[in-house]
């Protein structure tokens, strides 16, 4: 039921829902005179402000004061399908000149989808000697088993070694483990390898959520101090749920487990924030500012939206040459506003571009069944003609095979 402003007005329904009454009839002479809001206090902002603002009406406070990315650093990223879309730009613009494979492998050839913290940390153990290879069992995106040899180990943690910015994109909390190791596995298992006894699924809580970013962060300090983390939260929902509630909810708790657990895991470390611990926050872009940023499938990120993301990233982490490369890239692009009312604009651009493409297919189209219609017509009305004229035809070749046998 929808309480409108007359009904909010009306003094006898406003007294069901207004608890503030005098007590015994008492009242203070002295009121406060305002709320204590401490040193910091940042307020909702309306539409109106956040016109203004734009996107910083989200990112504030999160982004790093000065680029830490440049043509020369090595950047790698890792987890949710969303985190493909920041490397793929760096690589198409000219970073990661010093990696030597491929910038557009995430971390691995084999595998590198991994959409939960737990696996994500489960790698930076097996990289650094912490898990012995014969307690995993890894089952990549292709539904092949991906044997964890010494081989493997070893670039990866070769990879890790030489990374000097790696961007971790969490998507969900819904994790398989392997009871007999305790250690989780990269994905569902396939239907015949399944065991009941074997395979177990499990919601992660917050508390092992931060109990796996404080590890990546352990190995990190440890092992990798000049290494600079970047924590993202996918807004991509997944698929489906292994939970008996809708995936839209289960989805919601999913993303809400993580976030929870990224900000406290983040407070926690609060004097290596914006220093070597980073968060971009592309799931409040997508889910906050933005009126409408899913594809039909309501699960992927819309291209204009995913857009307005990475630049607004590439203008806070990435070099200033870079930056005028991706400012010219909006001019041409027409991409200059960054509010809600440009996503549409963007919109029906992009619904303009398909219909014009799906036109010029159409047309193609049109042509060969036009081109098609003519010869069936043709020959339709070949085979009218000699049926008209069977008897001639008959006559005709009974001539022609007399004069042959003469």
């Amino acid at each position: 039921m929808m309480l409108d402003n007359s009904v909010m007005s009306d003094p006898a329904r406003q007294s069901l829902i207004d608890w503030r009454q005098d007590l015994n009839g008492m009242s203070s002479k002295n009121p406060l005179t305002r709320w204590h809001k401490g040193q910091v206090s940042n307020r909702l902002p309306n539409k109106t402000q956040v016109d203004m603002l734009q996107m910083d009406a989200v990112g504030q406070g999160w982004m790093p004061s000065q680029p830490i990315i440049f043509p020369d650093s090595r950047v790698v990223a890792v987890g949710s399908c969303f985190a493909g879309y920041f490397i793929l730009w760096l690589a198409d613009h000219g970073f990661n000149t010093k990696i030597q494979q491929s910038p557009y492998n995430a971390l691995l050839r084999f595998g590198s989808e991994f959409e939960n913290v737990a696996v994500i940390a489960q790698q930076f153990r097996w990289a650094f000697g912490e898990l012995d290879e014969i307690s995993l069992s890894w089952i990549d995106k292709n539904k092949t088993f991906f044997e964890a040899t010494e081989e493997r180990r070893q670039l990866v943690k070769d990879t890790l070694l030489n990374t000097d910015v790696l961007l971790i994109t969490l998507g969900l909390s819904e994790v398989w483990y392997d009871r007999q190791s305790g250690e989780p596995m990269w994905r569902a298992i396939t239907s015949d390898q399944f065991n009941p006894e074997q395979h177990v699924f499990k919601v992660e809580s917050m508390e092992q959520t931060l109990h796996w970013l404080n590890t990546i962060e352990r190995l990190r300090d440890q092992y990798m101090p000049h290494m600079k983390i970047i924590f993202t939260l996918s807004p991509v929902r997944f698929s489906a749920t292994f939970r008996t509630v809708s995936a839209f909810t289960a989805n919601n708790a999913s993303k809400a487990i993580l976030r929870a657990a990224l900000d406290e895991f983040l407070r926690a470390h609060s004097q290596k924030l914006n220093q070597n611990l980073f968060y971009f926050p592309s799931y409040e872009f997508v889910m906050e500012y933005f009126i409408d940023s899913f594809e039909q499938d309501n699960r992927h990120v819309l291209a204009t939206v995913v857009t307005h993301v990475i630049n607004y990233f590439v203008n806070y982490y990435c070099s200033d040459h870079m930056k005028s490369i991706n400012n010219n890239e909006q001019s041409s692009a027409a991409i200059v506003s960054k509010t809600p009312q440009a996503e549409l604009l963007a919109r029906i651009k992009l619904l303009e571009d398909q219909v014009s493409k799906l036109q010029k297919i159409c047309d193609e189209r049109l042509v060969v069944i036009e081109e098609l219609d003519k010869a069936a017509k043709d020959r339709l009305e070949l085979i009218n003609y000699l049926e008209k004229n069977k008897q001639s035809v008959k006559w005709f070749w009974f001539f022609i095979k007399k004069i042959l046998k003469l």
